[in-house]
């Protein structure tokens, strides 16, 4: 069995792990993510950039966005959304996550691309977190098929700033992408989980934390009896 950390980031998402039996002492070890390049393409990045790409009916050749999971997706996330969505932006999603924490619209509603012409399909930004999830979720399963992510214990890190319906949609988006045990866990609060992981003896000495992802510091003191998943998702990147 493992604890999977996942950083469902706005500008990239990462994935590391460790194993259960290795106990607090575990090892933590970055899980690169299989994604498409380049038409045709696919190599695991220590990054999966947080971008989906809606591709016009002819615009790819037929298995040009095959991966290892899923003969011909018919929304590509990671590097080659990037790549593509550079050339063509009104078919790129991109910061979904900010757009989960946006109350001046409808997260639920099909709105991305923002701005983007009637003819391209869109999505909530609800389901284009869903799809990283998902695209890393059957990246983990394909390569360890003795051990399916919806068997283990999953963390994902979400900013502080989240007001109540961004984690609403958060945890929607997980299960919708086949996620069943799960925490969310404030980055933040992660941060100092993995300091007072290493600093077992002296963690009584103040620290502070400053997410700068969402502006939003804390002094604490307070220890954790679960430094083993917290050191895990603290390695993960904004």
């Amino acid at each position: 069995m493992y604890v999977i950390g996942i950083d469902l980031g706005t500008s990239n998402c990462a994935v590391a792990f460790a194993r259960v039996a290795e106990g607090a002492d575990a090892a933590i070890v970055d899980y690169p993510v299989p994604q498409l390049q380049r038409p045709g393409q696919v190599a695991a990045q220590p990054l999966l950039p947080s971008c989906v790409y809606v591709p016009g009916e002819h615009e790819l050749a037929p298995g040009a966005a095959r991966l290892p999971w899923d003969e011909s997706p018919s929304l590509i996330v990671g590097e080659f959304a990037r790549w593509q969505g550079a050339q063509v932006p009104g078919r790129l999603v991109s910061s979904a996550k900010s757009w989960l924490c946006h109350a001046g619209v409808d997260r639920t509603a099909p709105i991305l691309p923002w701005g983007a012409p009637a003819e391209v399909p869109k999505v909530s930004p609800m389901q284009a977190s869903a799809l990283l999830l998902s695209h890393m979720a059957k990246a983990w399963n394909a390569a360890h098929r003795d051990a399916p992510l919806d068997r283990q214990e999953v963390v994902i890190t979400v900013p502080a700033s989240f007001d109540e319906m961004a984690r609403a949609l958060t945890v929607s988006a997980a299960r919708e992408a086949g996620f069943e045990k799960f925490t969310l866990l404030e980055e933040p609060q992660a941060a100092f989980y993995d300091f007072t992981s290493r600093h077992r003896r002296d963690w009584r000495m103040r620290s502070r934390v400053c997410d700068s992802c969402s502006l939003w510091t804390s002094a604490a003191a307070q220890p954790t009896s679960r430094s083993f998943p917290s050191r895990l998702v603290t390695k993960l990147r904004c």
